[in-house]
Order: structure tokens, then C-alpha cells, then sequence
């Protein structure tokens, strides 16, 4: 048997960051990332046992990284480069949900619609999202492995802390606009989230079936109502 090299190893994990980055981890194959790098399957399969293993350590790399520049280690500048590159949310969900889950929080933050409506639209959008199949397989990947690697943390930053983080930035502006009472903004974005998710995501994450869209906007629809009955003003519309 060839003898391991940790030159290898690292261009195994190159070769795969770049197809997750470009595809995502689902449209990815041990077999792209073997004619990427060159070489057999069986020497890839011998530093690595599985694709989930070989994500797991590339997705681990990208959070020592992120550590190491919050250490104020000194590295180059095309090392620098290299890992803040590694430290996007890119590689974790699918490039189609990132970009819709962008585009759906950017809409939000600009709505000039009444509150009831924005969060209506926001709130169907937002789980037709991450019910994708795609980004359940990663949800889970990243469930399972957050007690061995990083990967929970990673995700949860750069995915629900993120979500919370802009739900949070409409509400501030909407309390200014005498919308919504006058409370610990995050708080609410937190309640809000739970509200929406609770009907339709534990559905989906558990493979009990695929939710008709019209049962979804029903749901979330539900959702959005009970929030505002406890957080709108009266006096809103």
C-alpha cells in the first residue's frame, strides 16, 4: 500500500472544497473529486472512507482556519487569502439555497409593504427554502456531526445566527415605525423563527413527505397571525 502523505491529503481536501463550493455537497461525487484531483478512487477512499467523512474535515479545516486568523497568527498573503476564502458559508449550504435565502432576506429588509404582508411572503419563501432536499441533507450532516467537529458551530453561525441577524434588523425598523412593540428585537426574531419553522420543517426533516406549497403558505400563514397577536401593536395595520 502507498504510503500516506500529508501533501496528498491536502490536495484531496483542495480538490474537494472547490467541487462543494461550485456544486454543493449533494451534486458532488467521489468520483468528480477523484478525476479532479487525478488519480484512483481507491486513493482517495484511503485517506477517506466517504464523501460525508471528506466534508467533515473539509468543512473542520475552514473552521481551524477561521481560528487560527482570530488568533492573530501570521501567514501570507496568499495563505490569508486561501483561508478566508474557506471561511464563506458557501461550501455548507448548496450555492441555489444560499442565493435564494439571500435574496429572500434582502427582500424582507426592503419591503415597503405592511408587516402582515412582508412577513407573509418572507415566511412561505423562507420554508419553501430550507425544505429543499439539498439543504436537509446538509442540515442533517451537520446535526450529526456536531458532536466530533466543528461543523454544527459552523453552520449555526453562518446559517441560523445569520437568519436572526437580519429578522432581527427589520423588526428594529418596524418597532421604529410603531409596528411592533417595543422589545428585545433578537428575542422576537428568535419566537419568529420558531413560530414559522414548527408546522412545516420537522415535517420535511424527517422524510414524512413533501408538503404542497399551498399547506405551506396555510401554515406559515398561521404562524405569522399568532406572532403578530402577540407582538403587534394595535394600532398597526
Amino acid at each position: 500500500m502507498r504510503r500516506r502523505t500529508e501533501a496528498k491529503r491536502n490536495a484531496i481536501l483542495k480538490a474537494a472544497e472547490e467541487l462543494f463550493r461550485k456544486k454543493g455537497y449533494q451534486n458532488t461525487s467521489m468520483s468528480e473529486i477523484t478525476a479532479k484531483l487525478g488519480g484512483s478512487k481507491a486513493t482517495v477512499y484511503g485517506y477517506f472512507k466517504s464523501k460525508k467523512l471528506l466534508f467533515e474535515a473539509v468543512m473542520n479545516g475552514a473552521s481551524l482556519e477561521k481560528s487560527d486568523l482570530a488568533a492573530g497568527q501570521q501567514v501570507s498573503g496568499g495563505e490569508k487569502q486561501k483561508q478566508l476564502a474557506l471561511d464563506s458559508p458557501v461550501p455548507i449550504v448548496p450555492m441555489e439555497n444560499y442565493q435564494e435565502m439571500a435574496l429572500i432576506l434582502e427582500e424582507l429588509l426592503n419591503s415597503k409593504e405592511n408587516i402582515k404582508a412582508s412577513l407573509y411572503r418572507f415566511s412561505h419563501n423562507f420554508m419553501q427554502t430550507i425544505c429543499q432536499p439539498a439543504f436537509l441533507e446538509i442540515y442533517r450532516l451537520a446535526v450529526e456531526s456536531s458532536r466530533r467537529t466543528s461543523i454544527g458551530k459552523h453552520f449555526f453561525e453562518k446559517g441560523y445566527a445569520h437568519v436572526v441577524g437580519s429578522i432581527k434588523q427589520f423588526f428594529l425598523a418596524r418597532m421604529d415605525k410603531g409596528e411592533l412593540c417595543r422589545t428585545d428585537a433578537e428575542t422576537v426574531a428568535r419566537h419568529f423563527l420558531s413560530l414559522i419553522r414548527g408546522p412545516v420543517f420537522e415535517y420535511h426533516l424527517f422524510g414524512y413527505g413533501i408538503m404542497p406549497k399551498a399547506e405551506i403558505r396555510k401554515r406559515t400563514r398561521q404562524s405569522v397571525d399568532a406572532f403578530l397577536k402577540i407582538y403587534k401593536l394595535e394600532k398597526a395595520v
